[in-house]
């Protein structure tokens, strides 16, 4: 893979000794669409800015393409930014915002007239060129930032929230064109956002911090299916916990006893008879049926019952303080699987079952 980005050791301390960023390594390839994700807080701004020249490092070394940039200004670095409030000047028309930085990097008219027809005709925004901002829909004036961002021809592409001002529809239609663009461009795309859809639906990787730390980098499905800790879990869709003691491992897994009680067996991930776990399950991979004696089967009461519309969430009481959520698709007819107040069987694949250390 071809570093686009590479960082080592990076921090960031705030006056107050509010630490930000706490050596932090990560690399993004070349023509990649890399995602920062996260709560409020936890950095991932920060080292968007650090990458933008915006901020300067308290330590550590930020490379661009094997250069490092560190301490280069925000000017002299090839990277662009388009912000969650897309700031196009009101008085200009489209073709004016996206001509505005190519004139201020001293291309020709004949130049920055061609370019910017271009980018127009990759954001499909061709037969607004004359009209002002004021005139366009929300989606329309983030095509416009996009179009004003890559016109330069940025060898890197940040991108700060830029769908949380729309609503659900729009955004649900950006990220599709946000990828398109991204595949189109072969620019490396650098996406803050807190909204796990979001980065699970558009990026090839994605980086989940906390804290101002880093706490797994890795493409989609390694993120959803294999999170390497409990706040990946958590944070990365609904996720189901199960305090735990190996019980007994075999050639054909490992069985857990439950300290809400009843045991399930897994996948053998070397824990050793004794070993206190948390056993993990997202909510779709389990299936629900009427009591019933079976293998990996644990007995449920139905405390509520949540429609979605092409899905019910079930949510069950194993214990007194127990409780699961299980995603259940819809019947055709619309029926539940069972009512408030029933008892049901709860029914898990050992293959789903994930092991995190306590």
């Amino acid at each position: 893979m071809t570093s686009a980005v590479k960082i080592q050791a990076l921090n960031k301390v705030y006056p107050g000794d509010v630490t930000a960023l706490k050596s932090a390594d990560l690399e993004i390839g070349d023509n990649e669409f890399f995602t920062l994700l996260g709560p409020s807080g936890c950095g991932k701004t920060t080292l968007l800015r650090l990458i933008a020249g915006f901020e300067e490092p308290t330590a550590g070394v930020l490379s661009l393409f094997g250069d490092d940039i560190s301490t280069l200004p925000p000017e002299k670095r090839p990277v662009n930014t388009v912000f969650q409030h897309y700031s196009l000047f009101p008085h200009m028309s489209v073709f004016e915002n996206v001509a505005f930085g190519l004139r201020r990097l001293g291309r020709s008219d004949k130049d920055a007239k061609a370019r910017v027809e271009a980018m127009l005709d990759l954001v499909h925004l061709t037969d607004f060129a004359g009209r002002k901002p004021s005139q366009l829909s929300g989606g329309q004036q983030q095509r416009v930032a996009l179009a004003r961002a890559l016109a330069p021809e940025p060898k890197v592409l940040l991108l700060d929230e830029p769908l949380s001002a729309l609503d659900l529809k729009l955004r649900q239609s950006m990220r599709a064109e946000l990828k398109r663009l991204q595949k189109d461009t072969g620019i490396t795309f650098v996406f803050v956002t807190h909204d796990q859809e979001e980065a699970l639906a558009m990026s090839d990787r994605i980086a989940v911090m906390s804290a101002g730390e880093i706490q797994q980098v890795g493409d989609p499905s390694a993120i959803y299916e294999h999170p390497e800790n409990r706040f990946v879990a958590e944070f990365i869709g609904d996720a189901n916990f199960l305090n735990a003691t190996v019980a007994e491992t075999t050639p054909s897994g490992t069985t857990y006893a439950l300290d809400a009680g009843g045991t399930l067996t897994g996948p053998d991930q070397g824990r050793a008879k004794g070993e206190a776990v948390t056993l993990f399950f997202r909510p779709e991979k389990a299936t629900l049926s009427q009591v019933g004696e079976g293998p990996n089967q644990l007995r449920c009461t139905v405390k509520d019952i949540l429609y979605l519309g092409n899905s019910t969430d079930y949510w069950l009481a194993l214990d007194h303080v127990t409780t699961l959520i299980v995603r259940s698709k819809n019947q055709t007819d619309g029926t539940v699987i069972a009512d408030i107040g029933e008892q049901i069987s709860l029914s898990l694949d050992p293959a789903a079952l994930r092991i995190l250390a306590t």
